[in-house]
């Protein structure tokens, strides 16, 4: 019989103990496979009951837990604090925030015909709520309001990049990007639809002790000089002088020549066509441009409203309708102490033509011409020139229920008036030059005020150094200092 090989000595040892696990030793084995016979002999019987059932008990267990519902994390708390604005167009909006913020749109719920109702969005990890106007509601935009006293303050990763991506897609500077005291990168944006929106990158971060000691530092700072060289009202102008934008500018002096009649000083054309023309009307000035498509006017009629005082209210009244003006208000002795008219010309501005009662037709102190406003609400605007520009108000007379009728505010040496819009009298924002010794200066305190940049102070070929504001009202600021005679 042929010798057998260690391996299968093994199995048929293996087979032996499995097939008699009861038997007490071992079957006899070789010499070679003794001690391997020892160590399964030790084995059999492997596991003992009490480790199997130990086992059986654990799995279970394990079993039961894996079958039960695996906790999830708690949601994270909704805003308790969300703010909600309201658009003339809320899709345009949403649109805009997707495209410039990243903004996801979350619901919208909206009539048959279209308009928003109600829709949410989300920046980052902020929520946002927004309707449509809704004016039956008093729920009204900044486009309808004349401009928002709410600020929206955005954190983000690049804010020289999104902001550049927001004028990209229409919005405005109110303030340029910059390196802020207390530790941020930031500017500000107005976007299409009145907001303003504070876009901020965290470079550093600051105690509130170090802020404090930064500001203080700041304001320790000697003022600025002026940059004037001459005095800025020496080209015989009030500090406030508005700026008449219409298609047909020479059309619009011969107009006043025949009513007031008015002197004209100084004209210009420019390479495109467009006129710039200075008119004298009593002791005040007018500066008068337009025809020629350019930046400022884009070619269209900027029509604005005058208090005007005449020593002959009938008469300037007749005369005005000849020339083309079409009646408002015919003369009438009024209870403050006028005699006065209103005409509306051939290209939308209103001329409240007036004969004071007093000594003189012309108040003592009050300029031949004053600008005369029609804000929705007179209050925000009286505020913004006083923090802007540092206007005085000189009088308010309001109703009952709290409409102001007429106002009247000092600025510099120039004259302002103001009424609340009703009826035919609304809105019409109007375009100034103000004169004043700190163009900078001024500039960076109308921005504070809520202002939005047209451009940065800058030396212009006539001779002033000149900035331009647009108020949160749609009014335009081209705010002046003149540093040299132009015609020296």
């Amino acid at each position: 019989m042929a010798k057998r090989s260690l391996s299968e000595q093994l199995n048929q040892l293996v087979d032996a103990l499995l097939a008699h696990p009861a038997a007490p030793t071992a079957p006899r084995a070789e010499a070679q496979t003794a001690a391997l016979a020892r160590i399964a002999a030790d084995l059999r019987g492997l596991p003992r009951e009490k480790f199997k059932a130990q086992l059986k008990a654990e799995l279970g267990r394990r079993k039961s837990m894996a079958s039960k519902p695996v906790p999830v994390a708690e949601p994270v708390p909704a805003q308790t604090a969300i703010p909600y604005l309201c658009f003339k167009d809320a899709s345009a909006a949403i649109e805009f925030y997707k495209k410039v913020f990243g903004a996801t749109e979350v619901m919208r719920l909206t009539e048959p015909s279209g308009k928003i109702g109600h829709a949410e969005i989300r920046i980052g990890n902020s929520r946002i709520m927004m309707s449509d106007e809704y004016a039956e509601y008093g729920a009204l935009s900044p486009e309808s309001l004349g401009g928002s006293a709410v600020k929206m303050n955005l954190s983000v990763a690049d804010v020289d990049a999104v902001v550049k991506q927001a004028v990209a897609a229409d919005a405005r500077i109110v303030r340029p990007v910059e390196d802020q005291f207390y530790g941020e990168r930031s500017g500000q944006i107005a976007d299409p639809f009145g907001y303003t929106w504070i876009v901020s990158t965290t470079k550093e971060t600051v105690s509130a002790a170090e802020m404090q000691r930064r500001m203080d530092a700041m304001f320790q700072q000697p003022e600025k000089q002026p940059k004037q060289g001459v005095d800025p009202a020496s080209k015989g102008l009030f500090t406030l002088t508005p700026y008449l934008v219409v298609q047909d500018a020479p059309a619009l002096v011969e107009f006043l020549k025949k009513v007031f009649p008015a002197e004209e000083r100084f004209r210009s054309i420019g390479s495109a066509g467009g006129n710039h023309i200075d008119v004298r009307v009593g002791d005040s000035a007018l500066m008068i441009g337009g025809g020629g498509g350019g930046v400022a006017w884009r070619g269209e009629n900027q029509p604005m409203a005058f208090h005007v005082y005449v020593e002959d209210t009938d008469a300037a009244y007749k005369r005005a309708l000849e020339a083309g003006g079409v009646s408002i208000g015919a003369p009438a002795d009024q209870p403050y102490g006028e005699r006065s008219a209103s005409v509306k010309d051939a290209f939308g501005n209103y001329w409240y033509i007036a004969t004071s009662e007093g000594e003189t037709y012309q108040p003592k102190d009050t300029p031949t011409v004053q600008p005369y406003l029609h804000p929705l609400r007179a209050e925000p605007v009286i505020s913004f020139l006083k923090r802007a520009f540092g206007a005085e108000e000189l009088a308010r007379h309001a109703s009952a229920d709290g409409v102001v009728q007429h106002a009247k505010v000092k600025i510099g040496d120039g004259r302002l008036e103001m009424g609340e819009a009703h009826g035919n009298y609304q809105p019409m924002p109007s375009m100034f030059y103000l004169r004043v010794p700190d163009v900078d200066a001024v500039y960076k305190r109308a921005i504070q005020a809520g202002g939005t940049s047209i451009w940065e102070p800058a030396g212009q070929p006539y001779g002033d150094r000149v900035g331009g504001v647009k108020d949160p009202f749609g009014n335009q600021w081209y705010i002046a200092t003149l540093i040299k005679d132009a015609s020296a």
